[in-house]
């Protein structure tokens, strides 16, 4: 269940993290008057089984309000922030080598070696990447996944999902997170990580990604005109824009205090983590 959880809630937030930034399909936001949110224009949605995914997607909701995230707050409340974000740190790190494997995949040379030496660094510097040294050098965190791989060789993101507990996805991507599951670092057998500590690392990871976000989540769920279909335009064109070209995602949550900011530079820098074994 625990795993579960971390891959519904890693996804569902890297799910939501951001549109694509071309300036005919802004990232949706409440405006300042008030007016519903919309989802954007996406050419690329493709849904066939959009009756059965809202039925999950309701299910997925529900759960969410009875247990996920009151569950994902209580540990917000009983962890003081430091501590968290050496856990979110910590967890990042062990992700990194399967963020260079993907790199290495797609030929993505330049990314590969800066993953090696944040690895590097935040393993050793970083106690096991507690603390984010080679951030605070200038080397940011990035994410890869093979999802994003096969679709950078040309593998079509295949009809939309949205799966129970581990929330939106596509079949193309569903099948790339089944690979990140298992060659992700800690199924190493050299590493003799059992399944319960697996689960437990799996599990604390969601509920952190849940509360992190929990205040745009309830944002998109009381402004968005249609939440589901909403989700749907905004992990549909961040997974585009990460296969075309990853830098240029935005990799955290719309804000919806108010309107997009036409002259804005670049994209956020993401939080913590948009892996979710997938998008």
């Amino acid at each position: 269940m625990l795993a579960a959880l971390a891959s519904l809630w890693a996804g569902y937030a890297n799910a939501q993290t951001a549109a694509a930034p071309a300036s005919t399909n802004p990232p949706p936001a409440a405006v300042a008057d008030g007016t519903a949110l919309t989802p954007p224009l996406n050419s690329d949605v493709y849904d066939p089984w959009e009756r059965m995914n809202r039925s999950v997607f309701r299910a997925n909701k529900r759960l969410d309000q009875a247990i996920i995230r009151p569950l994902a707050l209580g540990y917000k409340a009983a962890l003081p922030g430091p501590v968290r974000t050496g856990v979110r740190n910590a967890i990042d790190n062990i992700g990194e080598p399967l963020t260079f494997l993907n790199d290495m995949l797609e030929l993505r040379f330049a990314n590969g070696g800066r993953t090696a030496t944040r690895f590097a660094i935040n393993s050793t510097a970083g106690v096991l990447g507690l603390f984010d040294v080679a951030g605070k050098i200038g080397i940011p965190i990035h994410y890869a996944d093979f999802g994003e791989t096969l679709g950078r060789y040309g593998v079509p993101q295949g009809p939309y999902l949205y799966l129970p507990l581990l929330g939106p996805s596509s079949v193309r991507d569903g099948a790339g997170r089944i690979v990140d599951i298992y060659t992700g670092l800690l199924n190493l057998h050299e590493l003799h990580v059992n399944d319960w500590d697996r689960l437990a690392i799996a599990g604390v990871d969601g509920l952190d990604t849940r509360a992190e976000f929990d205040d745009q989540l309830t944002a998109l769920a009381t402004s968005a005109t249609d939440e589901y279909a909403t989700q749907r335009s905004i992990y549909l064109q961040n997974r585009k824009s990460l296969v075309t070209n990853p830098d240029s995602a935005i990799q955290q949550l719309p804000d919806f205090d108010g309107p997009p900011d036409a002259n804005a530079a670049e994209p956020a820098k993401p939080p913590h983590r948009r892996r979710g074994s997938t998008e």
